[in-house]
């Protein structure tokens, strides 16, 4: 089955799709990191070299990634009542300093490349370091691709972050791509200048997928959009009165739900929980990655 986000998709092939992703995505990290270090070596080109140490950083954090999926799908337990979803925040925690800690190493040392790129001291690097950008540029959207739609799937926020990265990968790699034309046509000073240009883009992505995993440690509100589609649905059961109170908690791929519903307080106890049950139930049927709804009722009072 092809990964579209307009089918719906089959639970067994995407949670198979999920497991593989991110291993293949290490696997394909460390062949690009591997191949671009070569042909920087060889081809003097600075900028070509970052790319590598990218990529071999995308090696590392697709590891976590892999790691935190795994421990994120055991079953809950007495210790972990609500599971073991928050694991994945923590692993997109971990990938966001490791990208702006790099980031920033590396963007102090190209600002000192620009100077001495003006000052005409950096060699020219050779144009087997374009093809290699080339390629950098087709892998890393071709990966980003793949990643978007089965993190898309599988509600997953790290392989979503990944994602993300791999395209800001693919847009810096367009740039290394302009800096070697560039510095092949005397403007030594673009390989380290792009350098920069990466590294403060890098800084801007790991600045927002820290904000977004902190957000989900601290169980932070998920997006407002999602409560009155929620609302929505429980208002449609026959008996309910009104919806008092709607929370969401993400835990990994999975959200769970606490809805407060209001029945006539002269309904007997049986007929409000086969409300609730119908509440439960409706809202599980329409909306995906939901893992528990707790639904508790209370008596209107007109």
């Amino acid at each position: 089955m092809s990964c579209s986000p307009v089918e719906r998709p089959n639970n067994q092939v995407c949670a198979s799709c999920g497991k593989k992703a991110p291993l293949l995505a290490a696997f394909l990290n460390l062949l690009l990191a591997i191949f671009l270090a070569f042909i920087g070596f060889v081809s003097g080109s600075r900028a070509i070299l970052g790319n590598s140490l990218y990529s071999f950083k995308d090696f590392v954090t697709s590891l976590v990634v892999v790691i935190g999926i795994r421990v994120s799908e055991k079953p809950a337990d007495v210790e972990h009542p609500y599971g073991h979803g928050k694991i994945e925040f923590v692993a997109m925690l971990f990938i966001g300093v490791a990208i702006f800690i790099a980031s920033l190493f590396l963007f102090v040392h190209s600002i000192r490349d620009v100077w001495a790129g003006l000052d005409g001291t950096i060699q020219v690097p050779k144009l087997i370091a374009l093809w290699a950008g080339i390629i950098s540029v087709i892998a890393n959207y071709k990966l980003s691709t793949y990643l978007h739609c089965v993190g898309t799937r599988r509600n997953s926020p790290a392989i979503l972050a990944t994602a993300k990265h791999h395209h800001s990968d693919a847009i810096a790699s367009l740039f290394v791509v302009g800096a070697i034309i560039g510095a092949n046509i005397g403007l030594l000073f673009l390989d380290p200048l792009v350098a920069v240009i990466e590294t403060l883009d890098l800084m801007r992505l790991s600045a927002m997928m820290l904000k977004d995993s902190l957000n989900g440690v601290l169980d932070s509100s998920m997006n407002v959009g999602i409560r009155p589609e929620i609302e929505s649905i429980a208002q449609r059961v026959p008996g309910v009165r009104k919806v008092s109170n709607v929370g969401v908690r993400q835990l990994g791929q999975e959200r769970w739900i606490d809805i407060t519903i209001k029945v006539d307080y002269d309904k007997p106890a049986r007929e409000g929980y086969q409300i609730g049950l119908h509440v439960k139930e409706s809202i599980m049927k329409v909306l995906k990655n939901i893992a528990h709804v707790s639904v508790s009722i209370e008596p209107y009072m007109p």
